[in-house]
This record gives C-alpha cells, structure tokens and sequence, in this order.
C-alpha cells in the first residue's frame, strides 16, 4: 500500500510511505537543500521510530547560492545538525567534483558555509552524493 501526504517543510515535499522506508521528494528543486531523502523506519516497544535519514544530492547554501559541498566530519555533521539530527553517520556516498570548480565547506569558527576552489590538480574533489543522518 502507498500513501502519499504533502508536507511544507523549508520547501514543498511529497511523503510516499512504502513497506518501512519513506520517501521525501522535494517537488520544488529551488527551495531544496536535497533532491529527495528517505527515511528509514524502526519498531521499538511498539512504537514506530524514525532509524536513519540519507539525503540524496544534497546542497547547502552559500550567498544566495545552492552548492554541492566537500566531504569531512566537519561539513556532514553540520549538514546533518541544521537538519535537526544528531551527525552523521556511515553509509554516505560520494562524487567527485571538477577542477577549478567552488564548492561549500563550512567554516566551524565563522559558523557558516563557505565557498572553496578545487584548484587544477586533475583529481577527484570528493563531495556528497548522498549523505546519511541520524
């Protein structure tokens, strides 16, 4: 059985609800930080709790601008906090991103998210495909 149910959440998403996983698609790619995300879904005590978040082509922010971000502990964990969760955890994928190309990286002591150039060194940039929380 599916269900769908509208959200309003920083942008317009659609919840599918399908065996134990849930699916957000952002249905507005504009106010989105994320192409979609999927939930998964626990039982504990008899109670249905949510387990772990992984976030499909995630972005951040960085003056007015959406941007694929580098990844480290810092930059996941911080994805992963503004989204209300605890930090990241394993089962995280990645991309490589291109030379002489900006990406975000969050500045800790700044408390913001900042562009970064990759530079020329013909190498893999790794930035997040997906990214998992919990």
């Amino acid at each position: 059985m599916k269900t769908s149910i509208a959200l309003a959440v920083l942008a317009t998403l659609t919840l599918s609800v399908q065996a134990e996983t849930l699916s957000l698609k952002a249905s507005n790619a504009e106010g989105a930080a994320f192409e979609r995300a999927e939930l998964s879904m626990v039982e504990q005590n008899g109670t249905l709790a949510t387990g772990a978040v992984t976030y499909y082509g995630p972005k951040v922010w960085v003056n007015g601008n959406l941007r694929s971000f580098f990844v480290n502990p810092t930059n996941g964990n911080q994805f992963c906090e503004e989204r209300g969760h605890n930090q990241e955890v394993s089962g995280s994928t990645i991309l490589c991103g291109e030379d002489e190309s900006s990406y975000a990286t969050y500045d800790w002591y700044g408390k913001a998210w900042t562009s970064s150039s990759t530079g020329s060194k013909n190498q893999c940039y790794q930035l997040y495909a997906t990214i998992k929380c919990q």
